[in-house]
Parts: C-alpha cells; structure tokens; sequence
C-alpha cells in the first residue's frame, strides 16, 4: 500500500509539471525589425551564437524590415508566449508607438516581457571644418545668430540621426533644417564635402574622418562618454543639459512568457555577454556589453516610454512624419 502511494504522488507530480520544464527543445527564433547588416541585426545574431552555445539549441536570426521596425514589433507581439520567439527590441520601439500610431499598436513595457538589454551605443555631433565651432557652445551660439541656415542629414525622418537633431534644437532653443536621406552614406558625403554643416553620426562611421580631420568631433549623444571615443565630452557635458540620445538594443519576450523561461533567456544572454568576444563585437558598434536583470531592463523601459512621450507631449522635440 505504501509503495502504491509512492507511485501515485509521483504520477501526479509528473503530470503538475509544466510543459516548458525541458525548454528549449526546439530551435528559438530572433525577430528583427530592421535589415540584415545594421546594428540591429549585429546584435542580433550576437545574441544568437551566444545564447545558442549556452543553452545548447539553436537560436536563428529573422530579419522582418519595415514600418521603423514596428514590422517585426508586431509579429512577435501576436506570437506564443513560449519563449521560442523573441524580439530584438530597440530605441524604435519606444518611439513608434508616439511617431507611427498606426503601425505600432503596442507599448513594449505593457506588451512585452523584457529579457535584457544588450548595449546601448550613441552618434557623434560632427561638423565640416568650415563651421566656425570648436565646441557645442560655439555651435549652438552659431546656429542662434543663423537660424534655419544650418542643414542637417539624416538616415530618415524618425530615425535617431533625425531626433538628434530635434533634441538639440528643442533643448538647446535654436533652429536648424533636417534634410532627411535614404540611409546615411549619401549624408556622409554631403557632409564631408561642406554641402551639410554637421550631422549626428553614427560614431564609428565618423571617428575615421574626425582622425583624418575631414570632420570635427563635439559630443557625442548618450549620458556617459563612449569607450569607443573617451575623449569626447557627451552634449550634457557640453553645456546642453538633460541631453541623452541612447540607441540601445535587448531581447523581449511576448507578455504572458513564464518567468522562468525569461529568467532562463537572460542568464544565458547575460553569461555570454561577460565573455571578451562580446565586448569586441559591440566595441565595433561603439558600444560595451550591458548587464541588466529582467526588472532593471523593464524599469529602463518605462523609464524610456515616460521621457520620450513627454519630450514630444511638450513640444520639445517635433517631427513630420
């Protein structure tokens, strides 16, 4: 009698266990709403090998362009919260759902679980060398004394490259002219050849023409100076107060994902993120690895929500789209 009972309790122990006990054991799927090559996808695929050497099954890499990511935003929104579809969310995330509410009907911190941020990189105020500012100081009192004559490029409206720009302009109390490009490398042109005065890009694009002196630094646009380039002072630093541009980039699981699982996720992406050739990679990017729990990443994210909805609830930063 004894030992049926025994058997009993373990049945029904065997039956009380939840599905996702063994996961994975399935290949796990990384959607990204930009397209291959860019630093989304670098981090992406980052990701991926790491997290597929940790956990022992593959993780693969999906590439869905379009709509400012929103495309891929919302696939992974109407998917399983199983853990074997995965969002690499990104700074666009949080902006369009302000920017394109048509296409981004979501609010990542409400919508998603967050696994992890990976890093966060920054852009690089640059200017052409005939722009007569050795500082952001002197280029903001320039641009005052010309208001509406100084052009900027950009990779497209919305883009970080475009609110950079809106940033500086709305906090720093000037007025200068976007020219949105298709990407950034004819903006890189025209601004090496002085047809554009300055530009935030992105800064391992500009550093070599800064080192080659066809550029000059100012700042850079994230809160804490760039290991990439430490020299260079941030646009808060600069005299520009409450300036913070990140693009920063993590995983995030549908809402709904056992807190398991997500915990699972994480620890595999954060044990990979500690390792030398994960600093490399993003070194490449300008960034460093970050090592955010699930709940430090969730509070960056509503942080993040409530700062840009804000900035452009108060008209401090306004775009056309």
């Amino acid at each position: 009698m004894i030992q049926r009972r025994h058997f009993t309790v373990a049945g029904l122990a065997a039956l009380a266990t939840p599905t996702w006990a063994a996961f994975p054991d399935k290949p796990i799927r990384i959607l990204v709403g930009f397209a291959a090559g860019g630093p989304a996808d670098t981090c992406a695929r980052l990701a991926a090998r790491l997290m597929s050497e940790t956990l022992g099954q593959q993780v693969v890499v999906e590439n869905r362009a379009g709509a400012g990511g929103a495309l891929a935003t919302q696939a992974v929104l109407k998917s399983a919260p199983d853990g074997y579809t995965l969002l690499l969310c990104a700074f666009a995330d949080v902006l369009n759902p302000i920017i394109r509410p048509k296409e981004a009907t979501f609010h990542l911190p409400d919508d998603f679980t967050p696994i992890t941020r990976i890093t966060g990189v920054g852009n690089m105020l640059v200017v052409h060398p005939s722009v007569p500012a050795a500082s952001v100081a002197e280029f903001v009192a320039y641009a005052r004394v010309n208001p509406g004559k100084l052009n900027y490029g950009s990779a497209g409206v919305g883009s970080a490259s475009h609110l950079a720009g809106e940033l500086l302009a709305g906090l720093a109390k000037v007025k200068v002219t976007h020219v949105p490009y298709k990407g950034t490398a004819q903006a890189q042109v025209d601004l090496q050849a002085g047809t554009l005065p300055f530009m935030f890009d992105s800064i391992i694009s500009a550093q070599p023409n800064v080192q080659a002196g066809k550029l000059r630094s100012l700042a850079v646009t994230t809160a804490t100076r760039s290991p990439a380039v430490p020299q260079v002072p941030t646009m808060a630093e600069a005299g520009v107060a409450d300036y913070d541009l990140t693009s920063w980039f993590g995983l995030a699981a549908p809402r709904g994902t056992p807190a398991a699982i997500t915990e699972q996720l994480a620890s595999a992406l954060r044990q990979g993120l500690r390792r030398a050739e994960a600093r490399d990679a993003l070194m490449l990017l300008g960034g460093q690895p970050d090592d955010m729990s699930t709940q430090e990443f969730e509070r960056y994210l509503r942080s993040e929500s409530a700062r840009w909805k804000k900035l452009f609830g108060d008209g401090t930063v306004r775009i056309d789209t």
